[in-house]
């Protein structure tokens, strides 16, 4: 079933060291349907969303397994699944590590980060200084407005997202001058320190119409991973950097080896409460393990042909043989119909599933 739902939230005050909003009216609006305070509950803690469970299956259409033998209730919808930990209120999924405090109880009622677990299930949640607003749209609308947006395409052609990662380098350059021959965009996640030693190739990245994202500081895990705060405190000094040379900067973000099974629920949640995009990737082309152009480009082109996730997004680096993989690539995607889009702020961020 196809559901938009508008949350509006009011100010907030501490209670027993958890911040929650104060005891004022907040509406909420499911499918043009007003829904009362006592049919759903949307409230602050420590600053982040949070939505009550007994709302999570009418509202987001998640299939829900309460176990009490155990002190447990699971989420399920399309393979997906989360448990919370009514014990120690803990919130774990197949990709992020158990954390506490994140299952709130208040009111007989179980609250759990709104944003995190309309996310891990597919919906895509998007913020408004006025009011405030958090609109959450669901799976199957944004499939409809997807439709639209692909007949507006060139109808014979399907859309990827190609992504360089640990740049800009002095290679940069060659690779914006292939993407511009084929008229494909791409996202660039790019390191602080490489962006003060090559301004220019941030100039030119966002002078051709390409996508700009953050991938921290130290690309070292025992580093960046380190504390809470840790992987914020690296893209926001990645961001000052960014803004230093273009003037702004941006939400879209890549963590140093990918999300899982690095970055902690915290940590994610410090991210996303400073409105970052945590972007991982579903295409890997290998090339930082060959260093031949030609096996990364074997590679993606078999992880093109076998792998059935949507949105496809490619994991290239900016560097030297990527250069020659990318020609090869691009190549393969005209003869194929394909074209390459730059990853926005207003796109369901792909992120990487647990390894069995």
């Amino acid at each position: 079933m196809k559901k938009i739902f508008i949350i509006i939230m009011l100010c907030s005050s501490f209670f027993s060291g958890i911040v929650y909003a104060k005891d004022r009216e907040i509406s909420v609006v499911v499918n043009d349907k007003l829904i009362s305070r006592e049919e759903g509950q949307i409230d602050m803690v420590n600053g982040v969303a949070y939505i009550s469970v007994k709302f999570l299956e009418p509202a987001l259409n998640i299939d829900m397994y309460w176990m009490n033998e155990i002190g447990q209730v699971q989420l399920n919808k399309d393979e997906k699944i989360m448990i919370l930990n009514l014990h120690d209120n803990t919130l774990t999924t197949d990709w992020l590590n158990v954390e506490r405090y994140m299952v709130v109880s208040k009111n007989n009622d179980i609250m759990v980060p709104m944003r995190l677990v309309a996310e891990y299930f597919g919906y895509k949640v998007s913020f408004k200084s006025d009011g405030p607003i958090i609109s959450i749209t669901s799976s199957e609308k944004l499939q409809e407005q997807d439709e639209k947006a692909t007949q507006k395409e060139k109808a014979h052609h399907k859309v990827i997202y190609l992504t360089f990662d640990d740049g800009p380098s002095p290679y940069t350059d060659k690779l914006l001058e292939l993407l511009d021959k084929y008229q494909v965009k791409a996202t660039f996640f790019m390191l602080d320190g490489a962006m003060k030693k090559n301004p220019e190739s941030v100039k030119h990245i966002v002078e051709r119409g390409h996508a700009v994202g953050l991938h921290g500081v130290t690309h070292k895990p025992h580093t960046f991973y380190c504390g809470h705060d840790g992987p914020l405190k690296e893209m926001e000094q990645t961001n000052e950097t960014l803004e230093s040379i273009v003037g702004f900067r941006s939400c879209l973000i890549r963590t140093p080896f990918g999300s899982n099974p690095h970055l902690t629920l915290k940590q994610y949640l410090n991210l996303v409460s400073h409105e970052y995009r945590i972007w991982d990737w579903n295409i890997d082309s290998k090339d930082w393990a060959y260093n031949n152009p030609h096996k990364a480009f074997n590679t993606t082109i078999k992880n093109m042909k076998t792998s059935k996730k949507e949105p496809k997004v490619v994991l290239f680096h900016d560097m030297k043989y990527v250069v020659e993989t990318l020609e090869l690539f691009l190549k393969w995607m005209d003869e194929n119909q394909y074209t390459s889009k730059e990853i926005t702020a207003d796109l369901v961020p792909v992120k990487m599933t647990q390894k069995k």
